[in-house]
C-alpha cells in the first residue's frame, strides 16, 4: 500500500533542495540570477531571431534590478530561439576525441547546455547536438606546406601526414618529375591534404 504521507515528505525535501539552491544573496545583480531560480513567461509566437523581453520571478529571494532596487520579479531580454538552436560558441558540448574528419561522416553526437546559466531560451536547456569532428594529433598546416615546398620531391611530406604508400609514390617517380610535388603543395594549401589518421591541423 502506497504511503501518502511518506510521498508528501520527499516531494516536501524535493522542494527544499531546490528553494536552498536558489538562495541568493539580496545584493545580486537581477541579471546574474541563473535561470534554474527564476520563473520565466517566454512566448513561442515569436519570429525566429527577434528580440523579446519576458517577466521573471525569482523563486526565492531577491536581486538588484538596474535601478539598485531591491525586488522579486524583473524584465529580462532574450532572443525568440529554441536552446536547440543556440550557435556552438554559446554553448558547452562534451568532446569526443575519438572521431575521425575523414570517416562518412565527419560529425558526432555530443551533450550540449547553454554555457551561460542566464541566458533564456525555449526548450530544454540540455539537448544533442552534431558537432564537427575537430580531434588533431598535433600536425601543422604551416609544417606540412614548408615540407612539401621544400622536400616534396622526397615524398616527406606525405610521410609527415602518415600517407605512407603515396609518399613511398613520390619517391620512386622524383615526386612525379616535380607535378605530384606541386600538385601536393597547392592541396596542403588548400587544406584539401589532410593527416591520413583523419584529424584535422592544428592552428
Amino acid at each position: 500500500m502506497i504511503n501518502v504521507n511518506s510521498i508528501l515528505l520527499i516531494f516536501i525535501q524535493i522542494f527544499n533542495l531546490i528553494h536552498s539552491q536558489c538562495t541568493l544573496n539580496s545584493l545580486i545583480s537581477c541579471n546574474q540570477v541563473p535561470v534554474e531560480c527564476l520563473d520565466c513567461s517566454l512566448t513561442t509566437d515569436c519570429i525566429y531571431g527577434e528580440q523579446l523581453s519576458s517577466l521573471c520571478r525569482m523563486l526565492n529571494g531577491s536581486c538588484v534590478n538596474n535601478d539598485n532596487k531591491i525586488v522579486s520579479s524583473f524584465e529580462r531580454l532574450y532572443i525568440c530561439r529554441y536552446c536547440y538552436q543556440t550557435p556552438l560558441d554559446e554553448l558547452a558540448c562534451t568532446p569526443n576525441i575519438a572521431c575521425r574528419h575523414n570517416q562518412n561522416s565527419n560529425r558526432y553526437k555530443s551533450n550540449c547546455t547553454i554555457a551561460d546559466d542566464t541566458q533564456l531560451c525555449l526548450g530544454s536547456r540540455t539537448f544533442y547536438r552534431n558537432i564537427q569532428c575537430n580531434w588533431t594529433s598535433g600536425h601543422k598546416k604551416s609544417s606540412a606546406l614548408l615540407i612539401s615546398i621544400f622536400f616534396g620531391g622526397l615524398g616527406f611530406d606525405r610521410f609527415y601526414l602518415g600517407h605512407i604508400k603515396e609518399a613511398l609514390g613520390k619517391i620512386f617517380s622524383f615526386g612525379g618529375l616535380g607535378i605530384w610535388t606541386l600538385i601536393d603543395s597547392v592541396l596542403i594549401a588548400c587544406g584539401y591534404l589532410t593527416p591520413d589518421d583523419g584529424s584535422v591541423y592544428m592552428e
